[in-house]
């Protein structure tokens, strides 16, 4: 550790405002502070506060829940970018959620995984209301993300994976559907739920993941072979 993040560190944490989903989370959330420091945080029950009338958050920081920054994004991303450019924000997100929270992390100057380091959140929120953004580095983030999403494709079909492994090459759906003795349809349609699975933006984003996994997709795609066959020998025969 710094000795700037030394010298920060035993410092009280910072008045703090918590918006998130469920009253128990918050109850966890103050677990973390003394007597003193709870009666700095302010839970409010309305997560629309933030877009609607931010002016009443008096706090600097702001603990929000990834549940909440992604509902609050779908009908008022214009107010809540404004609020978060504001104030400074700490991302409280599951492990599970990470794939589906990359998108948000440029609106946090934190981030919190209330399944793993919660009880760091003192720290991060003191840093963060310091100036500092306490975010997983880019090359963090490329290891955290290749490793669910290569949990995730243990579950793709062996032609989802063969499709997969040909969009790293940036072929088109009518060569993939030739390659491999498919309708191009039917090729269009698995590439949708790749992406959706994977939580890809684009194609773009998944042939480079591809490239960078190629050879686990491939170790994955001959075991899933494998167990299709295997269990295709030991099914009963059917009249």
């Amino acid at each position: 550790m710094s000795e700037l993040a030394t010298e920060i560190m035993p410092n009280p944490a910072p008045p703090a405002a918590v918006v998130v989903e469920d009253p128990r989370l918050a109850e966890d959330i103050a677990q973390h502070f003394d007597a003193e420091e709870r009666r700095r945080l302010t839970v409010y029950d309305d997560a629309r506060i933030l877009v609607e009338h931010p002016e009443q958050i008096g706090e600097d920081v702001a603990i929000v829940s990834f549940h909440v920054m992604r509902n609050l994004a779908k009908v008022h991303l214009e107010a809540l970018t404004e609020f978060c450019r504001r104030h400074k924000v700490v991302l409280l997100i599951r492990s599970q959620d990470f794939l589906d929270a990359v998108a948000y992390l440029e609106l946090a100057d934190g981030v919190v995984f209330q399944d793993a380091t919660l009880h760091r959140l003192k720290d991060i929120l003191t840093l963060s209301t310091a100036g500092y953004s306490i975010l997983p580095s880019a090359a963090v983030m490329d290891i955290v993300t290749d490793r669910l999403r290569i949990d995730t494709i243990a579950r793709l079909s062996p032609v989802e994976l063969s499709i997969l492994d040909q969009i790293r090459l940036a072929k088109t759906n009518r060569a993939i559907a030739r390659s491999l003795s498919l309708t191009e349809a039917n090729v269009k349609t698995k590439v949708r739920a790749i992406l959706k699975a994977l939580k890809f933006q684009n194609r773009t984003e998944a042939a480079v993941f591809a490239a960078r996994q190629g050879e686990s997709i491939r170790d994955i795609a001959k075991r899933r072979t494998e167990e299709v066959e295997t269990d295709a020998e030991g099914a009963p025969l059917r009249h």
